[in-house]
């Protein structure tokens, strides 16, 4: 039985945008996911360019508006949406903005910065919405009235998961994230937390749907060791471990067109057949709803 929970893909691209005929099918938008909640809650989740669509229909509703921003870092691909956020220019409207502090900045200033006029014509201050900022660290949180669970995961400059836990629903969102292999030495080893595949496995562990980072191929990979993003058949055993439901592959490599996003998408759900368990794999598109 569906209890109401809205997921929907604005942005799915990783990188860079990446517009024309070869995209079409699953888009060229940077990151972007709106969950809505059974009582109207607005969480989102990156602020890639998939945010300005998802903006300019939420300005169609009526009445004031509250969101809530879960930045998963502050890579370009994760923020550069911002700006052309049409609520955050809506007086009346509330725009909650919820990400880690760095040891470089705090939250508030990273995003400001990039408002800047060498950067953009105009300041964050100048915004009519009521502009927040919430601080988040490893852990569990209560962010207005819902449970959402945060845990660090390898991507350099550091960068956030995040599950929503909804009643009996649980839903992951874990964009650039490196899975490390079994294979991998050396530096490149000691470069990322040993523990934290097994926090990531503890969090997700029976989830709804997980939301992962499968930018590369394991051969593509090979050669993009400690750039901050996983092989299809890592993010595929996490999930097959994890006992997940659904798995939505994300951040696709700005190099994939659509055929082979198609291929990357059928190789995982072959690679699921004769499996103990039942799963759900599917490579994530522009537009593309899931409700529970």
């Amino acid at each position: 039985m569906k209890v109401g929970i809205k997921v929907k893909f604005w942005g799915v691209r990783g990188s860079i945008p990446t517009p024309g005929a070869k995209y079409i099918k699953y888009g060229g938008n940077t990151p972007c996911v709106e969950v809505r909640l059974p009582n109207n809650q607005l969480f989102i989740f990156d602020a890639g360019t998939g945010i300005r669509e998802l903006g300019n229909i939420l300005c169609k509703g009526e009445g004031r508006l509250k969101a809530h921003i879960f930045l998963s870092h502050f890579h370009w691909d994760h923020i550069q949406g911002l700006p052309f956020f049409k609520p955050s220019y809506i007086k009346g409207n509330e725009i909650v903005i919820l990400g880690m502090d760095l040891q470089e900045a705090r939250l508030d200033r990273i995003i400001s910065n990039q408002m800047e006029s060498i950067y953009f014509p105009v300041k964050l201050q100048s915004l009519s919405a009521h502009m927040k900022f919430q601080i988040l660290s490893e852990g569990s949180n209560i962010i207005d009235g819902v449970k959402v669970d945060t845990v660090y995961i390898n991507h350099p400059g550091q960068a956030m998961g995040y599950v929503i836990t909804f009643g009996k629903i649980k839903i992951c969102y874990f964009t650039d994230n490196e899975l490390v292999p079994s294979w991998a030495t050396g530096s490149f080893k000691l470069k990322y937390k040993s523990d934290t595949r097994e926090n990531i496995l503890k969090i997700i562990s029976g989830a709804d749907l997980l939301i992962h980072d499968a930018q590369y191929t394991d051969e593509e990979y090979k050669t993009n060791v400690g750039w901050g993003h996983s092989s299809l058949s890592e993010v595929l055993g996490l999930a097959k471990e994890g006992r997940v439901n659904r798995l939505a592959l994300f951040h696709h490599d700005p190099d994939h067109f659509d055929e082979q996003i198609d291929i990357f998408a059928a190789n995982c759900k072959e690679n699921l057949n004769g499996s103990n368990h039942v799963m759900e794999c599917f490579a994530t598109h522009e537009g593309m709803e899931l409700h529970f």
